[in-house]
């Protein structure tokens, strides 16, 4: 259930707010676009980091209020959307999203460490890595979300962050660089509709205009995930 502040009660932010505020952070990096992310907690005031760039020209971000109108919008909305639900409940693990709402959920920071090359210009397209499900179990009703400063612009692109990892907690799949390449050379190949069902929970879930056609699932290889080939990335 959402608290009166927006964030669902078992959801927390580590570092911030929730029930798992405190909770120890793994030691996990991830590689996108030339530039480093190692998980870590988010910190109370987010100042957008000189190595990602590019995305926004705010000075500071309120990391308590962006989840909060995140959460808000999830819980309130999305979640009490008929076709969202059902949607959901066709990804393979049969999960709506009013039941990932009461899951216990961890959201972890991608915190940008370094980069090769140099950072992109105020309103240049970035790859900077918006979400990652870190861990999943449908036994426990459990998962760690890594989420990217970038999708905290603003409350409706980080609940578009949010809804599209959810969607792969719910059973979206993910696949390899190369079968993703493929998929994205030939939008009308079964491979592509296959590997575009996390981002789909957008049109599904009153999020349309966050609808990204080339944010395909991609398997992390680094680490056993809860999907047999690895944990799936976006």
């Amino acid at each position: 259930m959402p608290t009166t502040s927006g964030l669902p009660t078992n959801w927390s932010v580590a570092g911030v707010v929730g029930p798992e505020k405190g909770r120890s952070v793994l030691s996990f990096s991830n590689v996108t676009d030339g530039v480093t992310y190692n998980l870590a907690k988010f910190p109370q005031t987010l100042t957008p980091s000189p190595l990602v760039g590019g995305y926004t020209t705010q000075t500071s971000v309120n990391v308590l209020a962006r989840f909060n109108g995140a959460g808000a919008y999830i819980s309130g909305k999305s979640a009490l959307h008929k076709p969202c639900n059902a949607y959901f409940g066709t990804l393979g693990k049969e999960t709506e999203l009013t039941s990932l709402v009461e899951w216990k959920i961890v959201f972890l920071f991608w915190e940008p460490v370094s980069r090769s090359g140099p950072a992109p210009k105020t309103g240049d397209m970035i790859g900077a890595a918006p979400g990652l499900v870190i861990s999943a179990n449908h036994e426990t009703r459990f998962a760690e979300i890594a989420i990217g400063e970038a999708s905290l612009i603003s409350d409706i692109k980080l609940a578009a962050t949010i809804i599209h990892e959810l969607a792969h907690v719910a059973g979206a799949p993910g696949s390899t660089d190369e079968a993703r390449a493929k998929a994205l050379a030939d939008r009308g190949s079964a491979e592509y509709k296959t590997l575009i069902a996390a981002e789909m929970a957008l049109r599904h879930c009153l999020l349309p205009r966050q609808f990204n056609p080339e944010a395909l699932g991609l398997l992390n290889s680094h680490t056993q995930g809860w999907r047999s080939a690895g944990r799936a990335i976006s």
